[in-house]
C-alpha cells in the first residue's frame, strides 16, 4: 500500500500512474495522520512544485510529518517529491533522521497546452537552446522508477535528458512553438500575444 499526500496536481498524474500499474494506494490529507492505522509499506509526499513563467508557493507544512510517518510499522520506503534546494535545512533533518528517504528535486513544471493549434512565439534562440524545465509527466515517470526503493537514500535531480531542446519540451507539453526574432517576439508580447521565456535558472 502506498499512501500519498500533497495537493500540487502532479499528484493526480502519479495516481493515474498507479492505477495503470495496478498498485494499491490511498491519498490522505496528512501521512502522521493514517500510517499507522492503514500500514503502508511506501510513503509519498508531494509538495507545491514551481511552474514555468509562475511564481512557486511555498509549501507551509514541513517535512516533519512525513519523518513521523515513515517510523511507523511496515513503511520501507518515504518519497518526498520538493523543489527544496539540496541544502534546505528540512531536508537535512530528512537525512539525519535514518528513515528510508527518496529526495526527487524537479526543474520548474511546464503546463501542458490548453489550445496545441494556437502557437507560442518562441525566439529562434531559445528553442534550440537546452531545455532546463520538466514536463508533468517526466515527474511522474520519476516517481514511479523509484517506488521500488532502489534509490533509497538518494536525492535525485529531476530533468529533461541532456540533449533536449526547448523544442522538444515544447512540444511533449503539447505547446506549439513558433521561432521568430527576438525583436518580434519582444513587439508580440506588447501586443498580447502568447510568448514564451525559459526559467531564469534551474534550483541549486
Amino acid at each position: 500500500m502506498i499512501l500519498i499526500s500533497g495537493n500540487d496536481p502532479i499528484v493526480d498524474g502519479v495516481c493515474s500512474a498507479l492505477d495503470s500499474l495496478g498498485r494499491p494506494y490511498c491519498r490522505v490529507d496528512r501521512l502522521a495522520d493514517h500510517a499507522w492505522e492503514v500500514h503502508p509499506t511506501t510513503l509519498m509526499l508531494v509538495e507545491p512544485l514551481p511552474r514555468v513563467g509562475a511564481t512557486a508557493s511555498a509549501s507551509e507544512r514541513g517535512l516533519s510529518e512525513i519523518i513521523s510517518a515513515a517510523n511507523a510499522p511496515g513503511v520501507r520506503s518515504a518519497i518526498i517529491v520538493t523543489p527544496r534546494p539540496d541544502a534546505d535545512a528540512q531536508l537535512r533533518e530528512v537525512r539525519r533522521s535514518g528513515i528510508p528517504y527518496t529526495i526527487l528535486r524537479p526543474l520548474p513544471v511546464i503546463e501542458r497546452a490548453g489550445d496545441a493549434n494556437k502557437p507560442v512565439l518562441v525566439t529562434r534562440e531559445l528553442v534550440g537552446a537546452p531545455a532546463t524545465a520538466v514536463t508533468a509527466d517526466m515527474v511522474v515517470d520519476a516517481v514511479v522508477r523509484v517506488l521500488d526503493g532502489s534509490a533509497c537514500g538518494q536525492t535525485l535531480d529531476v530533468a529533461p535528458p541532456a540533449d533536449m531542446t526547448w523544442s522538444e519540451l515544447l512540444a511533449r507539453a503539447g505547446v506549439t512553438p513558433k521561432p521568430v526574432a527576438g525583436w518580434r517576439a519582444r513587439v508580440g508580447r506588447w501586443l498580447g500575444a502568447r510568448t514564451f521565456d525559459a526559467p531564469a535558472s534551474a534550483p541549486s
